[in-house]
């Protein structure tokens, strides 16, 4: 950098900038805080039946989007009569103004600071800047799974060597389970354009042939929705485990 005059205002912090400082600080400061930077479910995503896919769905894609990750841009789009109020009142952060509003200003101030507000941020910033979420929780009862939604970008999109043309988006999702019969199984499907990849990795090769001998009818059910399987591998990888 260039040498400063002496005459060069100090850098400050605007006041946004100095309430995140604040509340970063005051979560990171407490144990264990520092490394949640996954959601954490507190139910099963469905129960012991097998799910319904259209329910599956959509339950998949509300733990994402009710998880107040996005919640700022939640509101600007209620703001321009693009979401119902009723979305944002199932958010964490709703709730948390209503649960304030019903104890009393005092005895929340008294509580002391919200560390679960501050943690969202975390997780929030965390979100923007590494473009991916994490989940933890459990998939059944007593099944716990890991979850990841990735954006990447690959530059010169559909127009091949076009420098101009948009970036072509990429979304990568990934899962990891220790299933009773098949051990650590991990998941990762990607998704660029209308081209579905999905690669398998087991922790044992008996757990990878059993994988493989019903590939077949994974692909029949993903033609039967309309979503063309462009590539499936099946293999053994010991960092497959969760």
């Amino acid at each position: 950098m260039p040498e400063l005059g002496a005459n060069t205002p100090q850098a400050t912090l605007s006041s946004a900038a100095r309430v995140l400082t604040t509340m970063l600080s005051t979560a990171l400061s407490q144990p264990g805080q520092a490394s949640q930077l996954a959601l954490i479910g507190k139910t099963a995503l469905f129960g012991n039946a097998a799910p319904d896919t259209a329910d599956l769905t959509q339950k998949l894609q509300e733990t994402i989007s009710k998880s107040g990750l996005f919640y700022e841009s939640h509101v600007a789009e209620w703001a321009k009569g693009e979401r119902p109020l009723a979305d944002l009142m199932r958010e964490p952060q709703m709730q948390r103004l209503l649960q304030q509003g019903q104890e009393g200003a005092a005895r929340a101030a008294a509580s002391g600071p919200d560390l679960t507000a501050a943690q969202m941020v975390n997780q929030q910033l965390h979100t923007q800047e590494q473009n991916r979420v994490l989940w933890n929780g459990q998939a059944w009862p007593g099944q716990q799974m890991q979850w990841e939604v990735r954006r990447d970008q690959r530059e010169g999109g559909k127009g091949g060597g076009d420098s101009n043309a948009e970036p072509e988006q990429i979304w990568r999702s990934g899962v990891r389970f220790r299933l009773p019969m098949l051990g650590a199984v991990s998941a990762a499907v990607t998704l660029i354009g209308d081209q579905v990849h999905i690669q398998v990795q087991t922790d044992s090769d008996g757990s990878a042939s059993t994988l493989r001998a019903w590939s077949g009818q994974l692909e029949s059910a993903m033609q039967a929705a309309g979503a063309q399987l462009s590539s499936l591998t099946i293999s053994r990888d010991d960092e497959a485990q969760p």
